[in-house]
């Protein structure tokens, strides 16, 4: 009977053992998104529990995303449904004069809720596991592979005031700026101040080799903002040797102010 309860015990222990070893991991990351392609509205992420819907522009970076799920994310299509919810209000006796409804108006709040499609993701990556807490940021290409290419992006590696150049060029390419000219290999990327005055102009050139002669390959001027940090990718022109495509990217600050939500009028009122 002993020889029974302790294998029982051992066979439970093993089991939760297994079951522990079985659980996904999980993955806290600080993430921003650009889409490479369009905007892309009506997608969320889930993490596996419920779904949270986001914006992605193509111009700068989405406003900053807090992700903690399994380590593959992605990006699916979901559908924005309103719930209104009743609130059990305060008795008007208990709340100042300033703070008291109007008579005949009760207590409602609406929230949004995200309802996946049920479609195949339309992008994904998977996480590192191993790095603890992930600062990220994703270019998003739906159709494209697995649609998510990946960019580390530690707290101070890209700080506001600079500007972040990703070489996806099979050949390097020179960039150059009042604080100098620098060159930045295949795949590879670099991160510098312009050395421009803040809240002012600076000429920005590309060059590349044709032929082991320099060429010039974009230029543009360029408004300087201490607040603002901006990606440029450098993307190869199809057919055309030693020619880029610069794609440039702001990472705006945030409103010092939170906007607070638009005001919503009774339903059939003017």
């Amino acid at each position: 009977m002993m020889n029974f309860k302790i294998l029982a015990a051992f066979a439970f222990l093993m089991a939760s053992v297994t079951a522990v070893a079985a659980d996904p991991p999980i993955v806290e990351a600080r993430i921003k998104f650009v889409s490479m392609t369009r905007p892309l509205l009506g997608i969320g992420v889930s993490n596996g529990k419920q779904t949270t819907g986001i914006v992605i522009p193509t111009d700068m970076l989405s406003d900053e995303f807090s992700y903690r799920g399994p380590s593959r994310l992605e990006l699916i299509e979901a559908q924005a449904k309103e719930v209104t919810t009743k609130t059990n209000p305060v008795p008007a006796e208990e709340k100042p004069d300033d703070e008291r409804p109007a008579r005949g108006v009760k207590g409602r709040t609406r929230t949004l809720q995200y309802v996946p499609s049920g479609k195949p993701p339309l992008a994904w990556v998977d996480l590192p596991t191993n790095a603890g807490r992930l600062n990220l940021i994703l270019l998003v290409t739906p159709g494209k592979g697995n649609g998510i290419t990946m960019l580390n992006d530690p707290p101070g590696s890209f700080p506001p005031g600079s500007n972040r150049y990703f070489n996806l060029a099979p050949f390097p390419v020179t960039v150059k700026t009042p604080s100098g000219a620098y060159l930045i290999s295949p795949n590879t990327e670099k991160v510098l101040r312009p050395g421009a005055p803040n809240n002012d102009y600076y000429d920005l050139q590309l060059t590349t080799k044709i032929d082991g002669e320099e060429s010039l390959a974009f230029s543009s001027r360029v408004f300087h903002m201490e607040k603002t940090r901006k990606l440029y990718l450098v993307l190869p022109v199809a057919g055309a040797a030693g020619r880029v495509l610069i794609k440039d990217i702001e990472d705006r600050p945030a409103p010092t102010k939170p906007q607070g939500p638009t005001p919503v009028g009774p339903k059939g009122g003017k």
